[in-house]
């Protein structure tokens, strides 16, 4: 969450000239409900099974660049199909860039709408200390670097002879 992976990935799919998805963007409209409502009404457990099923509907519309929710390659088997159907990055961000981040967007955010502000980096690094094992399995581990410019670079040249294939 926070990382931007869908602002990046935007980006960089524009400038490979190739298509981009957001994966909770794709779910919402495949199942005409926002990512909120179906927490509420299916709880974690059913919005991951949703997720993962579009997920897998993304191998018809590659070569592009994917960006998936934060908790998607955390379920299932998700992080092994994406590795086997593309090229996975993870945008390893710092936990203090992250909180500032995503303080504004917790409303909008399921699992940290009920999180004070004031625990909010508490919460993430103990989401971020659950997940990183799976993130860590990605292809491509891209750093942060405060210097948006220098950041585009280093995630662009990751796709450049991928294919533009990737998530």
């Amino acid at each position: 969450m926070g990382c931007g992976k869908s602002y990046w990935g935007q980006r960089i799919a524009e400038a490979l000239n190739c298509p981009f998805l957001d994966l909770d963007t794709f779910i919402e409209d495949q199942t005409g409900q926002t990512i909120p409502r179906l927490f509420e009404a299916f709880g974690e457990a059913g919005f991951r099974e949703r997720e993962r099923q579009c997920l897998h509907q993304t191998a018809a519309l590659l070569p592009g660049i994917v960006a998936t929710g934060g908790g998607a390659p955390c379920f299932f088997d998700n992080m092994d199909w994406m590795n086997a159907n593309g090229h996975t990055v993870y945008l390893q961000v710092p936990v203090p860039v992250l909180a500032v981040r995503l303080l504004p967007e917790r409303a909008g955010r399921p699992l940290l709408q009920s999180v004070p502000p004031e625990e909010l980096e508490v919460f993430i690094e103990a989401r971020l200390a659950l997940r990183r094992p799976f993130y860590e399995k990605a292809q491509t581990i891209c750093p942060y670097d405060a210097d948006g410019e220098v950041y585009a670079d280093k995630v662009r040249r990751v796709f450049v002879g991928l294919g533009k294939k990737g998530f």
